[in-house]
């Protein structure tokens, strides 16, 4: 069973999410998944998920949340992204043509992590890796 070690939920704006990321990237070095070699890589994954929840997710409606949560189970963080919007199939993400701008982030997070799943009941981008993997 997962134990959360860091959760928060702010509105979907890019100032509030920042600072969000901010404190997620110090919890994952202050409990030790990541080394700060690590971090520019964890960071970026983080980053692409909490702009697509507000971006797409939330369509920049400030009245709508956010939520975010790293959990713990022995050996494996996972990393929970959680909006308000409508979802969709990560499955079905393709990398984007090299002229297209935008819709590279799924496809980051897909090479740094190693699962990554779209949970469609509770509306959240899951995506985790094992201690000292990326």
């Amino acid at each position: 069973m997962s134990t959360p070690f860091f959760h928060e939920e702010f509105p979907s704006t890019f100032e509030a999410m920042t600072e969000t990321l901010d404190h997620a990237v110090s919890a994952l070095l202050r409990d030790g998944w990541i080394k700060t070699d690590q971090e520019p890589c964890t960071r970026l994954c983080l980053e692409e998920a909490l702009v697509n929840a507000v971006r797409h997710g939330n369509n920049n409606d400030a009245a709508r949340t956010v939520s975010l949560s790293l959990e713990a189970d022995e050996d494996c963080c996972t990393i929970r992204v959680c909006d308000e919007g409508g979802g969709f199939r990560v499955d079905q993400v393709a990398f984007p043509e090299l002229e297209q701008m935008g819709g590279r982030g799924i496809c980051l997070i897909r090479h740094f992590m190693e699962k990554v799943k779209f949970d469609t009941s509770a509306n959240c981008l899951e995506m985790s890796f094992r201690r000292k993997a990326i």
